[in-house]
């Protein structure tokens, strides 16, 4: 195992504390939803479509692995807050398709249309020390993964200290 890759568990990290309407945000199945919820303006910023190596956070980020991904920000009141990116192989159509969405959010499409996936449990990771080029400062990070037909999305979102201002 690679010392810095992140240790996911199914609990929030004991080490961070994260206050209660922080663990309840970090909780919640469609983060979408829960930041929609803050008396704030969300938006999406659509950083990258397309073709990149696999993240360390989904898949041990090994080198030449290439995945169709998307990378963006989500914000409140135009800050970013979170950094998320979904991955999934290049022949998955249905997923592809999902994750071509421009700056709507994906979490709008997966819980609005027919769930016919199947998602993991959330797993939690704080981040201290894994090296992350696309992420600044963030401290913690939940993932899951989808399945629909032996295809698999997965989905990572880090947590920008900025979050904390609007809780």
């Amino acid at each position: 195992m690679n010392p810095s890759a992140p240790l996911w568990q199914t609990r929030l990290p004991a080490t961070l504390r994260p206050s209660e309407k922080l663990a309840g945000l970090l909780q919640s199945p469609s983060l979408t939803a829960a930041l929609r919820a803050l008396p704030c303006e969300f938006s999406v910023r659509l950083l990258h479509l397309g073709s990149a190596d696999g993240s360390l956070l989904l898949d041990g980020g090994g080198p030449g692995k290439s995945y169709f991904c998307r990378d963006v920000e989500l914000c409140l009141n135009g800050e970013p807050v979170v950094w998320a990116r979904s991955q999934c192989l290049p022949s998955s159509g249905y997923w592809r398709q999902m994750l071509d969405c421009g700056s709507r959010p994906l979490g709008e499409r997966l819980f609005a249309e027919s769930a016919d996936w199947q998602r993991s449990p959330l797993e939690f990771s704080a981040l201290e020390g894994v090296p992350l080029p696309s992420v600044q400062n963030a401290q913690l990070a939940r993932r899951s993964f989808f399945q629909r037909q032996n295809e698999t999305l997965g989905l990572v979102e880090c947590f920008l200290p900025a979050l904390a201002g609007y809780l």
